[in-house]
């Protein structure tokens, strides 16, 4: 009976190994959303017996959304930040049958295993940081008082002996953790380890709700961030080693955003910012540009274009305004010719995203205002491809509207796209690809221009 019951157990574990191992690896399938449909991946690993996971939403220039996976003989739960989740089932070796859920839309979705093949192999990284540092770094938590939310992050500090400068660096939209992880890369990591071997003290850590911070992300808004933003300068000026006088964020797309509200703010002992491709237009207008420019790379038609670009237009001005939710989605779907009959739930989950309070209240935003009001010095810093934030006439808007300061800095670097990657097209689906992981260019740039101050 013993040698029974040992020997069942042993099958057991022999098959809950067996299917861990399967379910290890990369997972792509195409959610259907209305007549089309998303690419979307789950990439499933494990280290000393604990699931590690993350989903990447290639169509809409997400990756590495931070996420939780269960994994119980043959079966698979996989949770989302966002609200997702995935529960699915193993049919074979190279195939889960699955459904996706968000909030009370539920779809069909099966995934299947992506081979490794010269095409789809992650290109090796030329920029990478490993121990033994030069530097000190250590794991902080500081509270933000604004908002009672506790954060998690990393403060690299120099060896010497003195006060030092010091940055905080802040991530640009969605779930990101301290070293702002995406596609294989981490930029956060990078400039966090150059700068602070330059003797610049450097504080970065997980957005809200997000890796070892508490709080809600999904239920955060802009200014929520900005405040998680203030509450670390704030921990940056008890720092011993740092000088209280030369205390600055560096953020990166919409963290830039948060830099130049702020500053416009005249937030106490925020020294400088440094704004990395950071949007110095009013966000309707930046988003109908950015779907332009995207669609234009992707190879859409001048016509599919300019066609969509004035539909972007009178749904982002709906968007904005405070109608009630019934109203303003009956507004779009007129704007569409969408009958709402023939509205399957994928698509009205995806309009209905258009108008939660926390994407409506960043849509109203026009940093011009704050902008005008900036009196520190400001290294804004735009890459000549970005498709996202467009160089040209985010320059623009920051020459017409800086006030004049004698330490700021204005610059269009030639063929970098939004991640400051030598790129070829500056299209989101280059990033995954390309080896660099921000240009050395930008980062010695900014070492000179923080020494300087």
């Amino acid at each position: 009976m013993i040698k029974k019951i040992v020997g069942t157990f042993l099958l057991l574990f022999i098959t809950i190994t067996a299917f861990s191992q399967t379910f290890v690896g990369d997972w792509k399938g195409n959610l259907q959303v209305g007549h089309s449909s998303l690419v979307f991946i789950i990439n499933l690993s494990q280290e000393n017996g604990v699931w590690k996971a993350t989903a990447d939403s290639p169509d809409q220039g997400a990756f590495g959304i931070p996420a939780k996976a269960n994994v119980n003989g043959n079966g698979i739960e996989v949770l989302i930040e966002g609200g997702i989740s995935y529960i699915g089932k193993m049919e074979r070796d190279d195939l889960i049958g699955g459904e996706f859920q968000q909030g009370t839309f539920r779809a069909k979705l099966d995934l299947m295993k992506i081979k490794a093949t010269p095409n789809n192999i992650k290109t090796i990284r030329s920029q990478r940081v490993f121990p033994p540092y030069s530097y000190d770094t250590v794991d902080v938590n500081f509270r933000n008082k604004y908002d009672d939310v506790l954060l998690s992050g990393t403060l690299t500090t120099p060896r010497q002996k003195g006060k030092f400068p010091a940055v905080v660096l802040v991530t640009g939209s969605g779930p990101q953790d301290r070293n702002e992880t995406l596609m294989g890369h981490e930029p956060f990591r990078i400039l966090s380890d150059f700068l602070t071997k330059n003797n610049i003290v450097v504080l970065r850590y997980d957005d809200r709700g997000v890796g070892l911070s508490k709080g809600s992300f999904i239920n955060a808004s802009i200014e929520n961030f900005s405040k998680d933003a203030m509450a670390a300068i704030d921990f940056l000026k008890e720092r011993p080693n740092v000088d209280p006088g030369k205390i600055g964020i560096i953020g990166h797309s919409e963290g830039g955003l948060i830099a130049e509200l702020l500053a416009g703010q005249k937030f106490p002992a925020l020294s400088f910012i440094v704004s990395l491709a950071g949007p110095a237009i009013p966000i309707d207008s930046l988003m109908v540009s950015q779907l332009y420019r995207i669609g234009k790379v992707a190879g859409m038609s001048e016509l599919a274009l300019s066609h969509a670009k004035e539909i972007n237009k009178r749904n982002f001005e709906v968007v904005k305004s405070n109608r009630p939710h019934m109203e303003a989605m009956a507004m779009i779907l007129d704007n569409m010719k969408i009958d709402p009959a023939q509205l399957n739930s994928s698509s009205k989950l995806e309009l209905e995203t258009l108008l939660l309070p926390s994407y409506r209240y960043f849509m109203r935003i026009d940093p011009i205002p704050f902008i005008k009001k900036i009196t520190v010095p400001v290294y804004a810093a735009f890459g000549s491809l970005d498709v996202q934030v467009p160089a040209d006439q985010n320059l623009k808007s920051l020459k017409n509207n800086l006030p004049y300061n004698p330490k700021t800095v204005l610059k269009k670097y030639e063929g970098l796209n939004h991640l400051f990657q030598k790129s070829t097209t500056g299209a989101v689906s280059e990033y995954e690809h390309i080896s660099e992981t921000m240009n050395s260019e930008v980062l010695n740039d900014l070492v000179k221009w923080i020494k300087s101050l």
